[in-house]
């Protein structure tokens, strides 16, 4: 990490209850955290509980109760509304918070969408085009556009999120942040991204991948120091290395079987592929059975992972190298209980961020 550079910190919220939701919030303002992520689900995952708040009516409630904090969606899909509908609600939400939204959008997940009738096929494609129509209407007066799955004829939206920066210059667009990994979708962050925002990747892949990101950027005339590198990892910080240990285990294993890819990854061959979330479903039906299979997984499996557990100064040593690798933003989902949620924030605020913020 070059000298004089520091890195931001989000926090992602969980999906209910609104008393958590915003308790979290505001105290992630006043410990220090940059931004505040929402899950943007019709459905949550759980065990005993899949309850989920909608994204942007939170993040709007949060824009009135915050002052400094960002509010963003982690992340939106553009498939459950038409693109100009998810553009005029992040564009209220920036209004309302004074120019502090972050539009996260990613590809969707089977959850959200099958159960309810609404396509899944062609993800990759479908959120190119919505990005695009999001990106025209807040930056012209009014849009055609002929696409495969949108048509717009003198499309407008009014107002548009501008904020001033000065008396007569405007920021005119909200920020979007988009999540991605694969090949396809790294070439629509360097194209269209104000942020990428992969999650669980190693140091390695992302150093790879964010060196993608600003070749091809620069081959299409973009500046990449534009496309701010953000990461979603999952943490479990404590003030010794077994309790962290502890909370980390079980959760980390249904969250790996539910993301048997990064099983494969690390060399371990996933038992089931019946709890893949992205492009499979899983109801509260499969709750038992999920748990149960989850529990045969050896801690190494978790050891190996992405996810980062340990005392601050292990988690220091862990995401010390994302910056090394070009991280800016670490957009951090605490797995823990409710219950400790708050005295974990603050351990990481007090133990974590400094060093981070010093450098």
């Amino acid at each position: 990490m070059s000298p004089g550079e520091s890195v931001k910190f989000g926090i992602e919220g969980p999906n209910y209850p609104w008393k958590v939701i915003c308790d979290t919030a505001l105290l992630a303002e006043k410990i220090g955290f940059d931004s505040y992520w929402m899950p943007d689900h019709l459905v949550a995952t759980g065990v005993r509980r899949w309850d989920a708040l909608e994204a942007w009516s939170i993040l709007c409630a949060l824009a009135v109760k915050t002052k400094r904090i960002k509010l963003a969606s982690g992340v939106s899909d553009t498939h459950r509304c038409h693109p100009a509908v998810l553009a005029q609600r992040a564009t209220t939400c920036d209004i309302l918070s004074n120019g502090r939204a972050i539009l996260g959008i990613g590809i969707g997940e089977a959850m959200n969408l099958v159960p309810f009738g609404i396509a899944l096929d062609k993800p990759v494609g479908r959120t190119i085009e919505a990005i695009k129509i999001i990106r025209r209407l807040w930056s012209e007066d009014f849009v055609d556009f002929e696409g495969k799955y949108y048509t717009l004829k003198k499309a407008f939206l009014q107002p548009k999120p501008s904020v001033p920066i000065s008396e007569t210059k405007y920021r005119p667009t909200v920020p979007l942040f988009i999540a991605a990994s694969s090949p396809r979708t790294l070439r629509v962050v360097a194209k269209y991204g104000d942020g990428w925002l992969p999650a669980n990747l190693t140091p390695e892949e992302y150093k790879v991948n964010l060196e993608k990101i600003r070749e091809t950027a620069k081959a299409h005339g973009r500046d990449p120091s534009n496309i701010e590198p953000a990461h979603f990892m999952y943490v479990v910080v404590a003030k010794d290395a077994e309790t962290a240990k502890k909370a980390m285990m079980l959760s980390g294993k249904m969250m790996l079987l539910s993301r048997p890819r990064i099983l494969e990854k690390i060399g371990f061959q996933p038992p089931t592929y019946d709890f893949e979330m992205t492009f499979k479903l899983v109801f509260p039906r499969d709750a038992k059975s999920w748990l149960a299979k989850s529990r045969e997984l050896p801690d190494e499996v978790v050891e190996k992972s992405p996810f980062l557990y340990g005392t601050p100064d292990d988690i220091i040593g862990k995401l010390d190298k994302f910056a090394e690798a070009g991280c800016r933003h670490l957009v951090i989902n605490f797995q823990v209980s409710p219950r400790i949620l708050k005295q974990t924030c603050k351990l990481f605020a007090e133990k974590v961020i400094p060093y981070f913020k010093q450098k």
